[in-house]
């Protein structure tokens, strides 16, 4: 099993990191040898050889310095989704596979633009999908996203009041998740880990139980919905 961490050294904002180094370990626990490979700008690989591609957050510039090199990318990038490798691209990353960013053509690979702001929509979240069911985590950005509502990832539940620009939040499409929610967005909710982990073992996967995660998981979600009332 490999793992490709992708722009690990440019996009590396709030500890997004973890979501790679928890689930290699979590896929170890599984039984599979994991390799997990770190790469960036001008580096030479092909994404098809990877069966999980990881991206994390960065600044506005860093961002828009990766999707230079990404756009370079594109045929390979577009392989490897063909070929329903899994991805996920958290914070400013999502933004990368959209059809613009602030006007900038990006990859044109998901139906969704993004454009910079003044502002920033900064707050904790809660959101849920019926594969995933609810997730907590943060959001920090200054981008708000356009997309059709038939891609999104999730619907929010609560988020505080800074974050004012979507009804939803992130998308998915075929094997690509993307979302603003970080935390690590994993690493916090186990329900989601599961599930890329479930997608990444197929048929041999076994259940374990993690209830350190499990309990913190809980606790935060508790506290935000207490939050809200």
């Amino acid at each position: 099993m490999k793992i490709l961490h992708l722009y690990h050294d440019l996009l590396n904002l709030y500890g997004e990191y973890g979501n790679v180094v928890v689930l290699k370990k979590h896929l170890e626990d599984q039984g599979l040898e994991v390799e997990l490979v770190l790469k960036t700008i001008n580096d030479d690989f092909d994404f098809d050889d990877y069966d999980f591609i990881y991206c994390g957050s960065g600044s506005e510039s860093k961002t828009l310095k990766a999707l230079e090199d990404l756009l370079k990318r594109k045929e390979s990038l577009l392989k490897a989704i063909n070929h329903n490798k899994l991805f996920l691209f958290t914070g400013s990353a999502m933004e990368l596979l959209g059809e613009k960013i602030n006007e900038k053509e990006a990859l044109n690979i998901v139906p969704i633009k993004s454009t910079f702001t003044d502002k920033r929509y900064t707050g904790d979240v809660i959101a849920s999908n019926p594969e995933i069911g609810e997730v907590v985590g943060f959001i920090n950005k200054c981008s708000i996203i356009s997309q059709n509502e038939d891609i999104k990832l999730f619907d929010y539940i609560f988020k505080q009041k800074g974050i004012n620009d979507n009804k939803y939040e992130g998308y998915k499409y075929k094997n690509v998740y993307g979302t603003h929610i970080i935390g690590p967005i994993l690493v916090k909710n186990p329900n989601f880990m599961g599930l890329i982990v479930k997608q990444l073992v197929g048929d041999k996967y076994q259940e374990i139980k993690y209830s350190f995660e499990e309990d913190s998981y809980k606790v935060t979600l508790n506290a935000l919905k207490e939050r809200n009332k």
